[in-house]
C-alpha cells in the first residue's frame, strides 16, 4: 500500500505522500516539525493543531483540510484516520485503509506521559512504519521527573554562584513540555525566547495551562529564573547579554553526550529502545 520514492512514503491507491521531502499535490502530515511540514505542497491535509502550528511556521496562507483525531475520511479508494502519536502537540500517526489491509505510519512519538499532547494510541494494522530515532538498545531513558529534578539542581547551583541559566530546548512540544513540568513541580519563572512563546500561544489555545512565561528584558536581572531557547539561539547576540551564564541540554542525545553543553539533560520527545520494540509488538502487525 506504501511505496518510496524520491518525494517520500506515497500511497498510490489515495495519491498522498505522508510528510513529503519534496513538493507534491497531497501531503498528509503527521506533526508540525520542519523535517516533517515542509512548504511547497499543494494540499496539506493534518490535524487542527498541526495545521496552526504549520501556518505560524510556514505561511498563514497554506491550504490545509483539517482532520480531528480518530475521525476518518475518504481519500479516494483509501480511508484515512489521524491517531494520537504523543511527540507534540497534534502530532499523529496515519492510518490508512484500503478495505484488504491496514498500514499504520507513525512519524514520530513517545510512550513517555506528556502532560502537553495527547498520549500515543496503540491500533492494531497489517503494516506498522515505525519512526526509529533511537534504534538502538543503547538508548533506554531515565526517570523524566529525575531529570527534572537535575535541571532544577542546576538551577539552584548557578544562583549560588550568580550567574544565569540558559536550558536549551526544541522550540515545538521539548520547550513546553519542560516548562509545564518544572511549573507542576516548582514555582520558577521562565523568560523565554520568541520563538517558544508564539508556540505555548497555540497550546494555551488547545487548553495546555501554566505555559506563561516572561520576556527576555536586557535591563533586569534574570538569575532568578530559568532562559530557555532553542539550541539555534545558542550564539544569538541576544543572549550575549546575559553573561555570564551556564547552558543546558534537553534531548535523547545527551544520554552518551552533553553535546558541548555545560549540563546534558536526557529528556526525549521520542520512544526509545524499549518502547519502540513494545510498541511494535502490540500493534502485532
Amino acid at each position: 500500500m506504501i511505496v518510496l520514492k524520491d518525494e517520500g512514503l506515497y500511497c498510490p491507491e489515495g495519491d498522498f505522500f505522508i510528510d513529503p521531502l519534496l513538493p507534491c499535490k497531497n501531503a498528509v502530515i503527521t506533526h508540525a516539525h520542519a523535517d516533517h511540514a515542509r512548504p511547497g505542497m499543494k494540499n496539506y491535509i493534518c490535524t487542527p493543531e498541526t495545521s496552526e502550528i504549520m501556518k505560524l511556521r510556514i505561511n498563514n496562507d497554506l491550504l490545509i483540510k483539517e482532520v480531528e483525531y480518530n475521525n476518518e475520511i475518504q481519500i479516494n479508494s483509501v480511508k484515512i484516520t489521524f491517531i494520537p502519536a504523543g511527540h507534540v502537540l497534534g502530532s499523529s500517526q496515519i492510518k490508512i485503509d484500503n478495505g484488504n489491509e491496514v498500514t499504520i505510519i507513525t512519524g514520530d512519538y513517545k510512550r513517555a506521559i506528556d502532560p502537553t499532547c495527547k498520549a500515543f494510541e496503540v491500533h492494531e494494522c497489517d503494516t506498522f512504519i515505525t519512526e526509529a530515532t533511537f534504534a538502538s538498545p543503547n538508548f533506554q531513558w531515565p526517570c523524566v521527573d529525575t531529570e527534572i529534578d537535575k535541571i532544577i539542581d542546576w538551577h539552584k547551583d548557578n544562583q549560588q554562584k550568580n550567574i544565569n541559566s540558559v536550558l536549551f530546548s526544541y522550540s515545538l512540544g521539548k520547550a513546553q513540555r519542560i516548562i509545564k513540568l518544572i511549573k507542576n513541580k516548582y514555582k520558577i519563572n521562565f523568560y523565554a525566547h520568541q520563538s517558544i512563546r508564539s508556540i505555548n500561544k497555540i497550546y494555551m489555545k488547545y487548553g495546555i495551562k501554566d505555559l506563561e512565561t516572561k520576556t527576555l528584558n536586557t535591563k533586569k536581572s534574570v538569575i532568578e529564573g530559568i532562559i530557555i531557547a532553542p539550541p539555534g539561539a545558542r550564539r544569538s547576540k541576544q543572549l550575549k547579554n546575559f553573561i555570564p551564564y551556564s547552558t543546558g541540554f534537553c534531548s535523547g542525545w545527551t544520554l552518551n553526550s552533553k553535546r558541548d553543553f555545560d549540563k546534558g539533560f536526557t529528556i526525549s520527545d521520542h520512544a526509545d529502545w524499549n518502547d519502540l520494540i513494545k510498541t511494535i509488538e502490540q500493534t502485532k502487525a
